[in-house]
């Protein structure tokens, strides 16, 4: 009868956690399917680099229009009239990763401002940029540009320069596009900026790069300060010899009695007792 009833309540308990973990699960599945349904289109504005990048960015934001525009060796003064060409009223985001293709990084930073001002306050989109230092601008002055645009207009930065070359296997043999595998991290990074837009323009994306140019002023030395003089801590009381032996031999002495009486007292209950079932014994 004991085993029967144990039983039971087994099987009651197994019912009840695999009810509970597959009503987890399906909520668990069912919450991004509600999320990939929020958000309105998405415009990006690229070079060939978005060429690549243009459907692992779509694979990554299902649910989500997203219009890719991108062409090869695009600049981004080229960049801007397509932008007014293509920008629609209910575009929410604006993606517009360019300038590597440039060779000025003044004239990037303007014309970011000039998308921005195209965008009329929508979310944007940019990226740090990755190229050999070969001609016009380098590489750390065109990502200055794009990063004093971010900090000014409060726009989301994938800050692909990171991300391209502290990862194996993302850049070709140029250092300039991408591998398969790299296209496909560029996509998903882009998603993950368009994200942080749609929700709200600081919950996600990459951060801007740091600037390497930028150094810390020296504080000047404050004053020192005059510390409390600290409490003299007491030395710990000393028990005299002869007290603490007679307090060992003290208790060296006790009867043992008791702990026999406990051991004896243990046995005995475990004798008597019975045997908890075992789940699943006849």
């Amino acid at each position: 009868m004991t085993n029967t009833t144990t039983k039971k309540a087994a099987n009651s308990i197994v019912g009840k956690l695999t009810a509970g973990i597959l009503a987890i699960a399906a909520v668990l599945s069912a919450a991004p399917a509600e999320a990939q349904d929020t958000g309105g289109p998405v415009l990006v504005v690229g070079d060939s680099l978005e060429v690549g990048s243009g459907p692992y960015l779509r694979q990554a934001l299902p649910g989500i229009e997203v219009m890719v525009d991108a062409e090869r060796s695009r600049t981004s003064s080229a960049g801007l009239r397509v932008l007014a060409e293509e920008l629609r009223d209910d575009h929410e985001v604006v993606v517009f990763p360019l300038g590597t293709n440039d060779l000025s990084a003044s004239t990037l930073e303007s014309n970011l401002a000039a998308a921005q001002e195209l965008a009329r306050g929508r979310c944007m989109v940019v990226a740090t940029i990755v190229r050999p230092n070969e001609r016009g601008s380098s590489t750390a002055e065109l990502n200055r540009a794009v990063e004093t645009f971010a900090s000014r207009a409060g726009a989301q930065v994938m800050d692909w320069h990171s991300a391209a070359l502290s990862t194996p296997g993302v850049l070709g043999r140029d250092r300039i596009h991408a591998t398969s595998q790299g296209y496909a991290l560029r996509g998903s990074l882009l998603a993950e900026a368009v994200q942080g837009c749609l929700l709200g323009g600081d919950l996600g994306g990459l951060p801007a790069p740091e600037n390497p140019d930028v150094r810390i002023p020296e504080r000047a030395p404050e004053p020192r300060r005059r510390e409390a003089p600290r409490p003299r801590r007491r030395p710990p009381a000393r028990v005299p010899v002869p007290a603490a032996l007679r307090s060992l031999l003290a208790l060296a002495g006790r009867p043992l009695s008791l702990v026999a009486g406990a051991g004896g007292a243990a046995r005995t209950a475990a004798m008597k007792a019975e045997p908890e079932p075992v789940l699943g014994a006849p």
